[in-house]
């Protein structure tokens, strides 16, 4: 268990900025609805939340955590959920250029998973506005505050609200009998995304060609 006084001090200091992070989120959400229309990037839907207090105190309360303020980044959390995965890399470098990311905490998800294995593939972005945007737009309230930004597939979505379910409803090892059959779905879930990609192109084609 973490330190009971640092995490009381932690959550009080959340308490009275969370309103911060309220205003964080529809910003950042504005940003990235523009962005992706301008460059005419097509998706299915972006979701926002900011974390709730209690949520932050069962985090901050992780034995991994020494100092909650300054270690927990998902404070705010935006989703782009995209129809294929080849529009995450694009939605990926636009997401590069817009804010300053802190690559030490970022990951892509498909990078941790073995060539042998399936499962959840997302790519996380922990991020901060660029100083020449909160100059520019007045936001000076924002600086320093990092938030992370999830892009995935629908598929990817459709597998990671799964898995959710059944780590949530199931704490334990399942048999491997079950195991196998829920890893076979991933890599069903993970061909139909590729042969959508392909399909989107090709059909992208015909219609350049008509």
């Amino acid at each position: 268990m973490a330190n009971r006084k640092i995490v009381n001090q932690a959550v009080k200091w959340y308490e009275k900025h969370r309103h911060n992070y309220v205003d964080l989120r529809a910003e950042v959400e504005v940003i990235l609805r523009e962005a992706l229309n301008e460059n005419d990037i097509i998706f299915h839907s972006i979701e926002s939340r900011v974390k709730s207090v209690e949520s932050f105190r069962k985090k901050a309360e992780r034995d991994k955590y020494n100092d909650p303020v300054n270690e927990i980044t998902d404070l705010t959390g935006i989703r782009i959920i995209t129809l294929f995965e080849k529009e995450i890399h694009q939605i990926s470098d636009i997401i590069k250029e817009l804010f300053k990311i802190d690559y030490s905490r970022s990951e892509d998800k498909s990078d941790l998973l073995d060539a042998d294995k399936m499962g959840y593939k997302s790519i996380h972005y922990i991020a901060e506005l660029n100083q020449d945007k909160i100059t520019a737009t007045e936001l000076e309230t924002f600086a320093g505050l990092k938030f992370e930004i999830q892009i995935r597939s629908i598929l990817q979505h459709a597998w990671a609200e799964i898995e959710h379910d059944r780590n949530y409803k199931f704490q334990g090892e399942l048999p491997k009998h079950l195991q196998r059959r829920f890893y076979a779905l991933a890599g069903m879930l993970e061909i139909a995304d590729r042969e959508f990609n392909t399909l989107s192109e090709e059909v992208e084609k015909f219609r350049q060609n008509k």
